[in-house]
């Protein structure tokens, strides 16, 4: 058996998507894939993960009727998943029996692609569970991660009443070759930043329709200039929101153009657009010492490959 899901990112309502405003989130062409084979250690499940590159960074031999436990605090993230969608699917833990699985990490960890919410949309796959439950008990994240995994096109996302809800959309920014992804060089802490972000008693009822309203303003928007104001529009509103430095105040100040945080703010990608020529704009960011530069169209999954 194999599955794969997607990576995902944030291009607009990150930290107020929590307080139900509208998001416009990717799946990224870097996913992750899980193998299943039979294995050779009886009744146990034989688990690896691994990097691109082969070499493994977990492992380990799971009795099943382990997986029938209570989640505990001491449990590994990928013990938590499983335990979940054995309480969701009690018959899952029979089907793992003498089973081996090899997740394939299809990103470097730093990146902050979403290695959690692949992993969740792999288990929930394999065993038939809800991922947005699993990811709800586990991670406590939106939701919009596990809705990238298992979508092949951007979406709109939002939390109403009853729960994530979200749509697939058309969407490429105007002039898509002007944008690229840049990688700040740092990990950023998505579960620490919403925790630090639900502390706060403050409720941004305004804010989060200013940026409902960028993100649908985003999604039709046809006109290069018209495009980079919105995304500094949003840096101003978040950076009222989270009292802190936006991205290109702090790193980026002459460049020509807008940088936009993504997702959590102070690490992993960050949108740049620029009207300067492409290979100018990669080589500028690069003499800043920021090697890990992506044109947009080479990260965003705008279909289904072929063979998934």
């Amino acid at each position: 058996m194999h599955f794969h899901a997607n990576g995902k990112l944030l291009i607009s309502g990150e930290y107020l998507v929590l307080d139900g405003a509208l998001a416009l989130a990717v799946p990224t062409r870097f996913g992750q894939n899980l193998q299943v084979t039979e294995g050779k250690d009886g009744g146990s499940l034989h688990w690896r993960s691994t990097d691109r590159d082969g070499n493994v960074w977990l492992e380990e031999h799971i009795q099943p009727d382990d997986l029938r436990k209570s989640i505990d605090d001491a449990d590994t993230h990928l013990i938590k998943v499983l335990k979940k969608a054995v309480k969701l699917q009690p018959g899952f833990a029979d089907e793992i029996v003498g089973k081996q699985a090899i997740a394939t990490l299809g990103f470097p960890d730093n990146w902050g692609l979403g290695s959690s919410s692949t992993l969740v949309s792999l288990i929930a796959q394999w065993s038939g569970a809800d991922a947005l439950r699993i990811n709800k008990k586990v991670f406590g994240s939106s939701g919009y991660d596990i809705a990238c995994a298992q979508s092949w096109m951007p979406i709109l996302f939002r939390i109403d009443e009853e729960g994530p809800v979200w749509d697939s959309v058309h969407f490429l920014p105007p002039q898509p070759e002007h944008f690229c992804f840049v990688h700040l060089n740092q990990k950023q802490n998505s579960r620490d930043a919403i925790a630090a972000f639900r502390s706060g008693k403050n409720k941004f009822e305004k804010e989060s329709h200013i940026i409902s309203e960028i993100s649908e303003a985003l999604l039709f928007c046809d006109d290069f200039a018209d495009f980079l104001t919105l995304l500094d529009e949003h840096e101003e509103v978040m950076q009222f929101v989270l009292q802190e430095e936006r991205v290109q105040t702090a790193r980026f100040q002459k460049f020509n153009g807008v940088v936009k945080s993504l997702g959590a703010w102070g690490g992993d990608f960050v949108l740049a657009g620029s009207d300067m020529p492409p290979a100018e704009m990669h080589q500028w960011f690069k003499k800043q010492g920021y090697e890990t530069v992506l044109p947009y169209t080479d990260m965003v999954l705008m279909e289904k490959p072929e063979g998934k």
